[in-house]
């Protein structure tokens, strides 16, 4: 047996098969099954793990921003609602400051004129009694000159 043979029998013991240049023991698929085992072990612990926790975390974190969001429209929606019912409200409060100005303004306004109607009233009156002044002042001088005229025509018919 030579060196090359040897080698490959005792490499790992037990049975081996040679095809020519294809040597197979039975060691073998069990240490490549062995190292595949390390490999998949060490794998999961160093990149399939953290990978899928990364991931999880990014989720996670997705999830947060989405109920984040849906909070913030939320929120959004119930200001927009509260701000509606405040501008209604102002509205409300503006058109009845406008209608209490008006009333008051057209109250004012009866009342000036009311004033003046009641000036103007007793101005007609102060004036109809001095014209009613005049008239019986007119009447009385009339009636004088009336009785100076009867009297100088009498005066001058029996003269």
């Amino acid at each position: 047996m030579d060196f090359k043979q040897a080698v490959i029998e005792n490499a790992w013991g037990g049975l081996s098969m040679d095809y020519g240049l294809l040597h197979l023991q039975l060691a073998t698929p069990l240490v490549v099954l062995l190292i595949l085992l390390i490999m998949i072990f060490t794998l999961n612990k160093l990149l399939f793990q953290p990978v899928l926790r990364t991931l999880d975390n990014r989720k996670q974190v997705i999830d947060n921003s989405q109920s984040q969001v849906a909070r913030a429209i939320e929120e959004i929606e119930e200001l927009r609602v509260e701000i509606d019912h405040k501008l209604h409200e102002a509205r409300t409060q503006v058109m009845h400051l406008i209608n209490e100005a008006r009333d008051v303004g057209i109250h004012e306004k009866e009342v000036m004129i009311h004033t003046e109607l009641e000036k103007l009233e007793e101005e007609l009156e102060q004036n109809r009694a001095e014209l009613q002044q005049q008239v019986t002042a007119a009447k009385a001088e009339l009636q004088t000159v009336s009785v100076e005229i009867a009297t100088n025509t009498a005066a001058r018919l029996l003269s």
